[in-house]
């Protein structure tokens, strides 16, 4: 019974697979060009948890002081959830659009349009102020140090000419690079939890340094909830296998477990990190001080040649997430591009996909406005910002998830989220509380954007196509046929 059972099984994959390649047009995607872990490798690297906890650290412990901590655990049981939510969906609706795609089939085109939007403010400006972060990191190395927005554009150069090579030997480089920033990153973890000196506990006192010099305050909620948005975009990332439905084999049973492996990842090496570094804090004012407050960390428990060998890492690190991140964005906007989401003749840009198999006009848009902002900005609060916006498209997936289940439910999955709806509603919750404690002025631009473009895809809604139709980048059998296949949902233990 049960090898005829696993028969079966069999059958049907090699038929999805069948149906697959059956769709596949003369411009799409390379198909079966990436492994598991390759996918898996660009997820991480595009999480970075080196970079987050760069990016992240020295705002997050102005703000929430060593409650942090605190901050980090919230943000990662609200990622956690959000990782089954994509998971799940994720497995429904396969596409290379992901994110964009779960929107646009479980709500419909104008809220995926929304989502398109988003993701493409998000592409245009996350890559470049990580590039000038990186580049400022850089420039500490260098005696004399270097232009940093110069240096920042010659990176977003070499992203490209990668981005815009065959998918499958840029994984392999995106995989090297990743193996070196995790080593670098658990190295400053161990050290950290090797020189511990914070006097009060993080969990059960939190401080905060005070307006006196000298003087530490309790931490309250409303601190510790500013600190969680942060931590959210620290996190971001583990949705990235979905991006990659078109050129990785067996996607809907792959990539929803890399989506979930990828964010366990981010939260056991950031958190760690987090919890190290807060507790080899000498002393709080002065490393808030800081400019770089976990360089100063790097340098009291590592001594400065360990510290310069961290922060190269950390350059590495950036680097990689910038590439990683430049994959993905292109790649929802190819599919959008394919589900005709676009003005006019920006589908067909969007769309071409070039000798490489790869969306080389996406890569060609996403160049000029990151190289731009790499020379002209410093993108000084650009993280809060980004982490809004992040926030606001985790609310639509959240959403999403709650509707396929009840809405789609005959539609075939390859992973059925545990104690259903818990995981949507933690992250609903969560997201909404955290945002009540961010600034009046990203509040205001991110939703701003929002509305506006839900405004202008809802004044062209008739011009739009239906929420279950099909496109060239989406993979796997029709939904008609998803829908007819006999339940063979795989609950996660």
């Amino acid at each position: 019974m049960r090898r005829a059972t696993g028969s079966r099984t069999r059958s049907g994959a090699r038929a999805a697979s069948a149906v697959s390649s059956e769709v596949q047009p003369p411009g799409s995607l390379q198909p079966s060009a990436l492994h598991p872990w390759s996918v898996l490798a660009i997820a991480v690297a595009a999480i970075s948890p080196t970079t987050s906890v760069f990016l992240i650290f020295g705002g997050d412990l102005a703000s929430s002081g060593t409650g942090i901590v605190w901050a980090f655990l919230i943000g990662a049981v609200i990622a956690l959830a959000m990782a089954l939510c994509y998971a799940e969906v994720g497995s429904v609706f396969p596409s290379a659009g992901g994110t964009y795609t779960i929107v646009r089939r479980a709500l419909g085109p104008v809220p995926g349009g929304v989502v398109n939007i988003l993701f493409l403010v998000l592409g245009l400006t996350a890559t470049s102020a990580i590039l000038v972060a990186a580049a400022t990191y850089l420039s500490s190395l260098v005696p004399g140090g270097i232009p940093t927005n110069w240096a920042a554009f010659a990176m977003m150069v070499l992203i490209t000419a990668l981005s815009i090579e065959r998918i499958g030997p840029t994984g392999w480089v995106t995989s090297f690079m990743l193996v070196l920033e995790l080593a670098v990153i658990l190295v400053f973890t161990v050290f950290c939890f090797a020189h511990v000196s914070l006097a009060s506990n993080p969990l059960s006192h939190p401080v905060l340094a005070g307006s006196k010099p000298g003087v530490l305050q309790p931490v309250g909620w409303a601190a510790l909830l500013a600190g969680v948005v942060p931590a959210l975009f620290a996190f971001n990332g583990y949705d990235w296998p979905l991006y990659f439905a078109e050129e990785t084999s067996s996607a809907r049973r792959v990539l929803p477990r890399a989506v979930l492996v990828a964010a366990v990842i981010s939260v056991v090496v950031e958190v760690a990190a987090v919890v190290g570094a807060t507790l080899a804090i000498r002393d709080l004012p002065r490393t808030v001080a800081a400019s770089a407050p976990l360089t100063l960390i790097a340098h009291q428990v590592m001594g400065p040649v360990g510290a310069d060998i961290l922060v190269a890492g950390v350059v590495i690190a950036m680097f990689d997430t910038g590439l990683a991140g430049n994959l993905g964005y292109a790649r929802i906007f190819y599919a959008a591009g394919k589900d005709r989401m676009w003005p006019g003749s920006l589908n067909r840009l969007f769309a071409h996909v070039g000798p490489s198999r790869v969306p080389v006009y996406g890569f060609g848009v996403l160049f000029v406005g990151n190289s731009i902002l790499c020379i002209f900005s410093s993108l000084n609060n650009l993280i809060t910002f980004t982490g809004v916006v992040i926030v606001i498209i985790y609310l639509l997936v959240a959403l999403s998830a709650v509707v396929q289940r009840v809405r789609d439910r005959n539609l075939a999955r390859a992973l059925v989220m545990p104690l259903w709806p818990l995981a949507p509603v933690v992250a609903l919750v969560g997201v909404a509380v955290a945002l009540t404690q961010q600034s009046a002025r990203d509040l205001e631009i991110a939703f701003g954007i929002a509305v506006a473009s839900l405004v202008v895809y809802g004044a062209v809604r008739s011009r739009l196509p239906g929420r279950l139709e099909r496109s060239p980048s989406d993979t796997g059998p029709t939904w008609e046929a998803a829908a007819a296949e006999p339940a063979r949902e795989k609950h996660l233990a």
